[in-house]
């Protein structure tokens, strides 16, 4: 039990650093979550910091993810653990002790986790994102077609029974769960920047 409580409480505080935000004041001097989209994510400081350093932050957001399987792997944690590391490693991204709990949604954090469970699948929904993405340029539509690949994949590339589509599916479910919670600081941005 102390090792189940440990991995997750790692993998919160992993989640928890706000790598946008840091990148974002260490550059620019800027607030991230005042800004833009106002998400302390990836894809924010892609348009308002760079795109160089907007593919940086996703890179440490995958990597937070990673770390978390990592911890709950290290620990020697069985697989429904594990996957609470990796809920813990989400949580800690959309609501961050350091930013008192104003984080990202989550996406390329529950990508990474995903990718240490199944680099495949993974590596697969990222070209799908990808082969949406070219000739739309819509990037929510490359997203959530991407994303909703993964449980797919999962059942039925890897042959992964129906009780781990569920925990896939349900795990993804958080991210839209953090999208409604965000919406009334949305709203309250676009009336303060008029965008």
């Amino acid at each position: 039990m102390w090792y189940i409580i440990v991995g997750c409480l790692f993998s919160y505080f992993v989640g928890s650093i706000p790598f946008s935000y840091i990148i974002a004041r260490l550059v620019k001097g800027i607030d991230i979550r005042v800004v833009g989209e106002g998400n302390v994510g990836a894809r924010n400081v892609w348009h308002v910091i760079g795109k160089k350093y907007g593919a940086l932050a996703g890179a440490l957001d995958v990597g937070k993810g990673l770390a978390a399987y990592f911890i709950g792997s290290f620990l020697g944690l069985g697989p429904v653990w594990i996957w609470l590391c990796g809920v813990c490693v989400v949580l800690g991204h959309g609501f961050p002790l350091f930013l008192k709990g104003r984080g990202g949604k989550g996406a390329a954090c529950a990508m990474g986790f995903c990718m240490g469970m199944q680099p495949l699948v993974i590596i697969i929904s990222s070209i799908i994102i990808g082969l949406v993405y070219l000739p739309t340029r819509n990037f929510h539509l490359a997203l959530g077609t991407g994303m909703g690949s993964i449980p797919l994949l999962w059942r039925f590339l890897m042959n992964k029974s129906w009780e781990e589509f569920v925990i896939v599916t349900s795990f993804l479910l958080l991210l839209g769960l953090k999208r409604l919670i965000d919406e009334p600081y949305m709203r309250k941005i676009k009336q303060i920047s008029g965008w």
